[in-house]
């Protein structure tokens, strides 16, 4: 016989189960891949805008008005040819010599003074700019939080019965708070690439900037990891991937451009 534990164990199994299969499948623009994403873009839009005040706090920001602006005017043009879904969309530079962007929930864009290091004109600014834009359409910190959430909220209810809306809270704080520390992996890194190829082009950005400037981030890394130890593909992958891209890329950029 199942004893009211069980049964409430079984009933909170079968909510998460009924949870993911129906807003569990969705799928990504420009590469049509399906995404398992059960967090509500407005819970992840919130979280985002949280770690982005958080970040604005905690990291000066940037008091040169010419970068300030070339990020802005950058950002903004290539997310209007975005698959926008409305969002309050902000980028801000941060004084930080490490070359590197961030994209978080909501579009919320980070780019370190650093990156400039690296991005030597505005058609390399954009291809950063559109690979970041990319992440947040892509809903990929969602894609992060829904994975610990997924084995996180699995594990919780086969082996307790706690409240399910409390425990739900609990799981997404925490997938939540990973989502921010951790890196991307290196499938959504590509899926960004070969988005943010299509926005930038589509925004009349050369395409082939992107190439140049992985070219740049393989000349200034120095000593890398192997890639299998990262998260992150390597240059050389990332350059021969937007090349097998480019042709499509070159067609929407000739198209577009002003």
């Amino acid at each position: 016989m199942m004893t009211k534990s069980i049964r409430k164990i079984a009933k909170n199994a079968a909510a998460f189960v009924s949870l993911f299969v129906l807003v569990g499948c969705q799928t990504a623009p420009i590469t049509g891949r399906n995404q398992f994403i059960i967090v509500s873009d407005s819970q992840a839009v919130q979280l985002g805008a949280d770690a982005y005040k958080q970040i604005r706090a905690e990291t000066p920001v940037s008091k040169d008005p010419t970068m300030n602006q070339t990020v802005r005017d950058v950002g903004r043009r290539i997310a209007a040819v975005s698959h926008d879904p409305g969002y309050d969309w902000e980028f801000t530079v941060f004084e930080n010599s490490d070359p590197n962007a961030f994209a978080l929930p909501g579009g919320k864009v980070g780019v370190n003074t650093g990156l400039f290091q690296v991005a030597k004109n505005e058609n390399q600014l954009a291809a950063v700019m559109a690979h970041e834009v990319a992440h947040a359409i892509a809903r990929h910190s969602a894609e992060r939080m829904s994975q610990q959430i997924a084995i996180q909220g699995g594990l919780a209810v086969a082996g307790a019965a706690s409240e399910t809306a409390a425990q739900y809270s609990t799981i997404l704080a925490q997938a939540a708070t990973l989502a921010v520390v951790l890196p991307f992996g290196r499938n959504q890194e590509s899926e960004a690439d070969e988005i943010g190829l299509m926005y930038m082009a589509e925004a009349g950005y050369d395409p082939r900037a992107a190439v140049e400037l992985w070219q740049n981030f393989a000349a200034f890394g120095g000593d890398r990891p192997p890639e299998f130890l990262s998260t992150h593909p390597s240059p050389g992958t990332r350059i021969n991937r937007l090349n097998a891209l480019m042709p499509k890329a070159m067609d929407i950029y000739r198209t577009h451009r002003h």
